[in-house]
């Protein structure tokens, strides 16, 4: 419901002067751009499973007046979508504190909001309006990078897939926009990084180990012995499986707690090696996993599977900078290539004509294949 009444109110009945009224005040560059988003996840349309299922398949559904009409109830929240991915800061307001409790409500309605912005951009890059299109596309780099604004891992794969929207919806188009690339460009360099590794871990011990351990202890000086209900409570199925950590069985605080404290040092040597280069990574990490289980028994169920994540975030890398290439290829020719390295390569990326466009191909393996981007309609 509209509020346009109060005004009017204040104005007309205390006195006011209209003519004193005055117009709102341009943005501000340093808002924050969660509440323009949280606007945005509020105007979501309800979906029935129809829309499901188009939203779902966004990529492939047909442009057909179901989608269309999808899109037309999606109007006001893609509004405040591009509001907040004007802004550069973005703040989602976690609370660290909460530990292994810790909610990401805006995670999941990010993603369908972005689902929703390349399904429209796919409309518009469809029937001819390539600004349109463009500015949904680089509305989602935004968002994209703004949900990786905490260093959280789940965040971070968030960000990953919303990028990888963007490229997708955009990559059949490349070839017909050379006229709004420049501006592309620009965007793209402007985009701030996403969390480091190390960033990661740090969030991970703080709200993972280190909150257990303040948490136990807590427990039982407000009433002794109270540690071990708490304990259970945190791993319901502790002792025998189910889809809790598979803690293991303890008999004092003092042992938990010197398990919990054990891990320290196995985060800070695993923060370590995800900062060499990223074939020593390889090399190095599954020793590193047979000596963490060996020396704590808790290092299976708390310590994150870096392999995925290292394995997801070079992947994202890849993609973003094919797609950087790719735009680079069809405002100056292929020759361009010679002056972009390939991140995981030792010269430039491959390049291929094909049907409509071309593939650009990394030397980067994910799931045993080649990180590749096909460029044009066909």
């Amino acid at each position: 419901m509209r509020s346009c009444f109060l005004p009017a109110i204040l104005l007309g009945w205390a006195g006011g002067d209209p003519a004193a009224a005055q117009p709102p005040a341009p943005p501000n560059p340093a808002a924050n751009a969660a509440i323009q988003y949280w606007q945005a996840f509020g105007l979501l349309p309800a979906l029935d499973k129809d829309q499901e299922k188009i939203l779902r398949e966004w990529a492939k559904t047909p442009l057909d007046a179901a989608a269309a009409k999808l899109i037309e109830q999606s109007k006001s929240s893609l509004q405040y979508l591009h509001r907040g991915a004007e802004l550069p800061r973005c703040d989602w307001g976690l609370d660290y504190e909460d530990g292994i409790g810790l909610l990401l409500p805006h995670a999941p309605k990010a993603r369908a909001l972005g689902a929703l912005a390349a399904l429209r951009a796919r409309q518009e890059f469809g029937r001819g309006d390539l600004k349109a299109g463009w500015a949904d596309v680089t509305a989602l780099f935004a968002l994209a990078r703004h949900v990786e604004t905490d260093p959280l891992m789940i965040d971070q794969l968030i960000g990953y897939a919303i990028e990888g929207m963007a490229i997708q919806a955009a990559a059949p188009y490349l070839p017909d926009s050379k006229a709004e690339l420049a501006t592309v460009t620009t965007v793209l360099d402007r985009l701030p990084s996403g969390a480091t590794f190390d960033k990661m871990l740090q969030i991970e011990r703080r709200t993972c180990s280190d909150w257990l351990i303040g948490e136990l202890k807590a427990a039982d000086k407000n009433e002794p012995g109270s540690w071990r209900a708490h304990w259970k409570s945190l791993f319901p199925a502790g002792e025998g499986g189910g889809p809790a950590p598979k803690m293991p069985p303890v008999a004092t605080l003092d042992e938990a707690v010197k398990m919990l404290e054990g891990l320290a040092p196995l985060y800070d040597e695993l923060e370590r090696l995800t900062k060499l280069p990223w074939t020593e990574f390889d090399a190095g990490y599954t020793a590193f996993i047979k000596k963490a289980q060996t020396a704590n028994p808790s290092a299976v169920a708390l310590l994150p599977a870096m392999d995925h994540m290292v394995a997801a975030k070079r992947r994202a890398d890849a993609r973003f900078a094919l797609f950087k290439a790719a735009v680079a290829v069809v405002r100056g020719g292929p020759d361009k290539l010679a002056d972009i390295r390939d991140p995981f390569g030792d010269g430039p990326f491959a390049y291929k004509m094909a049907d409509g466009g071309f593939e650009l191909r990394s030397k980067l393996l994910f799931k045993s294949r080649p990180v590749t981007l096909a460029v044009g309609k066909k």
